[in-house]
């Protein structure tokens, strides 16, 4: 008996991907549809117009390197020129500073357990094990004493924002450095780091209560590590043992952050890392020559100057914009294509707010090529859809504007061909009545970097489709 395999998917979803994909197939009925879905009558048709030769005026590369906390997830080293520093806050009591006090050695280590949702991710590449290298690394630390329980309470009464706001200024007590020789296998979960002798020297003056505010840096690391951060049962474990005793005591911290700086060597060039919060680039295109051929496509003068009335001519059903890319400029920790998302600026009364575009799909060239807005894949071009933000720029250009969007790294595609567009099908076999999930994004963000100097040097090709009235209607 032949088996039959069906997906599990969202009806809703299904329809979605009819209406959009007759954009570009043209099909009379689905159009029709989508036409009405968007508030324009049906009598419209859909023409297309590229408009060649377009150089961005501009392209700023935008980041938050504020500290960051760091409660799941905690990172070392460094990966597409960012270096990722961890600050761990513990806080200690008087027993265990009362046997450090009379041991004659004490040792000190902090143990972190690597993220095994990353690591051991069904579709994490096999061959990135084992990661092997000497680490450079620099401990610094803050020592904060006090007294009573009313200490401690005003160090948990301190905000986490506070907290994170007081590392941009980081003085420290002490700092040595040191080096570790870590080797990672595919099995491996526990990596330790010895602490400095100086640290523990210094823990051991006084028998108070005490807080340690710890930091490790690893600027010149060849990868990022990973880590489970304090709000997980797997969290960092601050280890102290005496000899005396042997006596062990283990604290885990109190909460975390992350340090984050820019190593690149220019920092105004058109960059875009991923993995890091709202890191995007800010692009503005002349509004000269995307008018000038849509007043020579409607034969007389654009944009349309009749106040607020509403004017056919500049109902925009999609718009893609194509550029060059050269992938061999970029780096990717993981391997995998990544997707680059597109945002615009829209008007809304006196502000402006910035709009995720909704990416509509074209099935039977993501089913030939692949999607076309990926980077670290076959092709030389990039195209991006911008359909919300020129619809809105075609409305308001009689003042003068130029074209602005953002783009952003989006999360690693493990299937580029999948027209579905879901994170991941559930597949069932009824026969063997089992179930599989074939996913089609990959769980995290990579640790990425692309460089689109040369990109923002090159001529853009914009593809418009408009709505316009079909013959004398």
């Amino acid at each position: 008996m032949k088996q039959k395999k069906f997906a599990i998917l969202s009806i809703l979803f299904v329809l979605a991907v009819l209406l959009t994909s007759c954009i570009f197939d043209t099909d009379e009925s689905a159009l029709s549809s989508w036409l009405d879905d968007q508030g324009l009558p049906n009598s419209y048709q859909v023409q297309t117009l590229e408009i060649d030769g377009i150089v961005p005026v501009s392209a700023e590369s935008y980041q938050n390197l504020a500290p960051r906390d760091a409660y799941s997830i905690v990172y070392l080293g460094r990966s597409a020129n960012i270096s990722h520093d961890m600050v761990l806050d513990f806080m200690f009591d008087t027993l265990l500073f009362a046997k450090l006090k009379d041991a004659d050695v004490a040792k000190s280590s902090i143990d972190f357990r690597l993220n095994s949702q990353f690591y051991g991710a069904k579709n994490f590449p096999k061959d990135s094990f084992p990661i092997q290298e000497s680490m450079n690394v620099t401990v610094s630390w803050r020592l904060t004493r006090g007294m009573g329980e009313s200490f401690l309470r005003s160090i948990v009464d301190i905000e986490d924002s506070t907290w994170r706001d007081s590392l941009i200024y980081w003085e420290n007590d002490g700092s040595a450095d040191t080096s570790y020789e870590i080797s990672i296998g595919k099995k491996d979960s526990v990596v330790s780091l010895t602490l400095p002798s100086a640290l523990i020297d210094s823990l051991r003056k006084k028998v108070t209560y005490c807080r340690l505010q710890l930091r490790l840096s690893a600027p010149e690391a060849q990868h990022v590590l990973r880590f489970y951060g304090p709000e997980s049962s797997y969290g960092p474990q601050f280890r102290m043992t005496t000899e005396t005793d042997s006596l062990t005591r283990t604290v885990t911290p109190y909460r975390a952050a992350e340090i984050l700086e820019n190593k690149e060597d220019c920092l105004e060039c058109p960059i875009l890392h991923g993995g890091l919060y709202y890191d995007s680039l800010m692009v503005e295109l002349p509004s000269e020559p995307i008018l000038k051929k849509l007043a020579e496509f409607y034969g007389d003068e654009f944009p349309y100057n009749g106040g607020d009335k509403y004017d056919v001519r500049q109902a925009v059903v999609l718009a893609e914009l194509t550029m060059f890319k050269d992938d061999s400029q970029g780096s990717n920790e993981l391997g995998y294509p990544i997707q680059i998302v597109a945002g615009s600026f829209m008007d809304d009364a006196d502000s402006v707010y910035h709009l995720n575009e909704r990416y509509k799909l074209n099935k039977k060239l993501i089913d030939e090529k692949g999607h076309p807005n990926m980077v670290f894949y076959d092709g030389d071009s990039l195209s991006l859809q911008v359909t919300s933000g020129m619809r809105n720029f075609i409305n308001k250009a009689s003042d003068g504007r130029n074209f602005k969007f953002k783009m952003r790294m989006s999360l690693p595609v493990l299937s580029p061909k999948d027209s579905l567009y879901s994170d991941h099908i559930v597949v069932v076999d009824s026969a063997k009545k089992t179930t599989d999930t074939s996913y089609v994004f990959f769980n995290n963000f990579d640790l990425a970097r692309y460089d689109f100097s040369e990109s923002m040097k090159s001529p853009m090709r914009l593809k418009l489709w408009l709505a316009s009235k079909r013959g004398d209607e």
